[in-house]
């Protein structure tokens, strides 16, 4: 590094007020309750390569780091002072906008007729049009289906604004009084980036401002390093699975292989599953990015906290994400569901590094942040009023010494919940409880995070509610080093007659007033042996309701009885049953549950990857109907799966289509 150290630390401070100041106009400015009160929006600034040199961290969502404007910048054609770009398009940016609802603002800062910065700020606006309102359907088959692409296009060109394309995108959206708000939000805070930036070239010089954002991120590159090298040398492999694709009960199974070497650390995705016809792909035209490997980023940060917040802490890493995957999928394959891939991955990579450092990383959370959505008739336009009712999370999972976070997971730290107050004042709704749930949180020595209870009601008849990214209500977040799984999330309707009914997950649920909406998220994986959680400590939770007399007792090993309205422990039960439990204590490292066990008892990891990477070379329209093809096939297995047995089965199906069904 070229820049004096202590001159560093001045100029990352000043950089840090700048980008944070972005984000809290967006918050103070904003229209929408998403944005005021849950924060889904981000900010930052970006070298003229289009590198993050500092993200904040206490304002808005934290998985944008690591990702380049690069793209979205070569897009938009040459710059001049004044200019703003607007996109919300995953192909045309490499992934920077990573679904069509988040809509993205740029600008590049001038100083002497040179860009010596670009100020982003991204926003998920209210709706962009496509199938449903809010614009997300899982169900979605391709990504016209969900809304209205914008390619990198200036919104402002020399400082006036282009009215052309702020009337396409009014004329393509159910809310655009809302989009509006929020967009002119974004314009205001990278306008604001501009002017304190500037400021900041004053005090301390253009080459010096330069120089000092080339060292932050070359200071990040080294830390990150640094804490990579201390993960033992090695290759792991790790997979994890969302529950279905919305229209089979066929697993979406994620799977990599990690290999460090040195202070560098490589990601393979390979063996990842194809790209599938709903919206659950992850658009990054193979390069790298900051939504595959999120939990890397936050367990570096978790090391070395002190590390600056800039894409530099990606450097080390490297990624193969072959054409057609997951990870990697070929136009115009739909992606609105695009976070739920990031969830299992932030599980995935974990548990990679798991398999090397076992101690180092947590059980697995809920892995889910199901953002849902309600809409109602607006008697006033005549059209629809939308608004997010909660990002609803659930239990996060426990680590060495440290117990899970209560309703939220590490993966979706950065959301914050609707006040019930708000939410009811924004639109027509009536919740009748939010609250956690007992006897829910993996039992561990450190127990996971309990789930989430939502219930509420509709006030309006043709009500709807979407819910994009519910997950783990299959397979439960796996429990580590002895600790238990953790519980699956639930959906139950009571209709206005009081009909009670169990429900998959939402794609998009019609209501009328008076029908009632229970939803229970997932909650975190225990970590470490329940029988060595202090005694103390299952108590507690007894006395808050947290946890029952039997669950104390059955997970833990812990008599509790109640005494004059006191609870107290039964001293001599409590080492006798845990001394006899002790005697024989669980060997296994990793508790993934039982319907994942019966799951892989036949779909070997030999078999799945087998199959992920001979669906490949099918056409990409192809690969889902094979898939669920080959999974009725064996739908009657008992036996675990091999190579040959895929390749068997793909060889006769691909006999009896003759070369021409599709």
């Amino acid at each position: 590094m070229r820049t004096d150290p202590a001159k560093l630390e001045m100029m990352r401070s000043y950089f840090n007020a700048i980008a944070s100041g972005m984000g809290h106009v967006i918050e103070r400015t904003s229209f929408t309750t998403f944005v005021k009160e849950s924060a889904d929006f981000a900010t930052a600034l970006a070298t003229p390569s289009g590198d993050f040199f500092v993200y904040p961290k206490t304002v808005g969502v934290t998985i944008f780091l690591g990702l380049s404007l690069k793209k979205a910048i070569e897009e938009s054609g040459p710059m001049h002072p004044g200019d703003i770009i607007i996109t919300n398009d995953p192909y045309t940016t490499d992934g920077l906008a990573t679904h069509l609802p988040d809509v993205h603002i740029i600008k590049p800062i001038f100083v002497d007729d040179e860009i010596v910065s670009y100020a982003w700020s991204f926003v998920h606006v209210s709706d962009v049009g496509g199938l449903v309102p809010s614009s997300i359907s899982p169900t979605a088959t391709d990504v016209h289906q969900e809304g209205l692409r914008i390619p990198p296009v200036k919104i402002y060109e020399g400082g006036k604004e282009n009215q052309v394309v702020r009337t396409f995108l009014r004329a393509n959206s159910r809310a655009s009084h809302l989009n509006d708000g929020d967009i002119n939000a974004m314009i205001a805070a990278v306008n604001t980036a501009d002017i304190r930036l500037k400021e900041m070239i004053e005090k301390f010089g253009k080459n010096e401002v330069k120089q000092g954002m080339i060292d932050l991120l070359k200071q990040a590159e080294d830390r990150a390093g640094k804490v990579i090298e201390a993960i033992p040398d090695g290759t792991s492999e790790f997979a994890d699975y969302l529950d279905d694709d919305m229209i089979s009960d066929v697993p979406i199974r994620l799977k990599i292989k990690l290999t460090i070497k040195g202070k560098r650390l490589t990601l393979d995705f390979s063996e990842c599953d194809p790209q599938v016809k709903t919206a659950f792909n992850l658009v990054t035209n193979g390069q790298k990015h900051s939504f595959l490997y999120q939990g890397l980023i936050n367990y570096i940060i978790s090391k070395d906290p002190f590390i600056p917040i800039n894409g530099g802490i990606t450097y080390p890493i490297d990624v193969i994400s072959p054409k057609g995957t997951l990870v990697h999928p070929e136009y115009p394959a739909s992606v609105g569901i695009r976070h739920s891939i990031t969830m299992r991955l932030y599980n995935v990579v974990l548990g990679a590094i798991g398999k090397l450092l076992p101690e180092a990383v947590p059980a697995a959370g809920a892995g889910q942040s199901a953002i849902v959505v309600l809409s109602v008739p607006d008697d006033q336009t005549g059209g629809r009023k939308m608004s997010v009712v909660e990002p609803l999370g659930g239990g996060g999972g426990a680590q060495n010494g440290t117990d899970g976070v209560d309703g939220i997971d590490h993966s979706s730290g950065f959301l914050k919940n609707t006040p019930i107050e708000s939410l009811e004042q924004h639109i027509d709704i009536h919740v009748h409880r939010y609250e956690l749930l007992p006897n829910t949180g993996g039992a561990g020595e450190n127990r996971g995070g309990h789930a989430i209870g939502l219930e509420f009601e509709m006030i309006k008849p043709e009500s709807m509610v979407t819910a994009r990214g519910m997950e783990r209500m299959k397979f439960q977040p796996w429990g580590l080093m002895g600790g238990r799984a953790g519980a699956v999330g639930e959906v139950k309707l009571i209709t206005a007659n009081g009909e009670k009914q169990d429900q998959p997950k939402i794609d998009v649920l019609r209501l009328d007033k008076g029908d009632i909406v229970q939803l229970i998220s997932p909650s975190g994986g225990g970590w470490g042996n329940p029988f060595d959680r202090k005694k103390e400590k299952v108590l507690q939770e007894v006395e808050a309701g947290l946890l029952s007399e039997e669950r104390a007792l059955q997970q833990y090993g812990v008599k509790v009885y109640l005494d004059q309205n006191e609870w107290k422990i039964d001293e001599e039960q409590t080492s006798r049953v845990r001394e006899k439990v002790n005697h024989s204590p669980s060997t296994d490292v990793w508790d993934f549950g039982e319907q994942r066990a019966a799951y892989e008892k036949v779909w070997t990891d030999e078999a799945s990857s087998e199959l992920a990477v001979q669906l490949r070379s099918y056409p990409a329209n192809e690969r889902t109907h094979y898939k669920h093809a080959v999974h009725q096939h064996f739908s009657h297995r008992n036996e675990p799966l091999t190579k040959e047995d895929i390749t068997q089965a793909l060889r006769q199906m691909n006999g009896q289509k003759g070369g021409n069904e599709s």
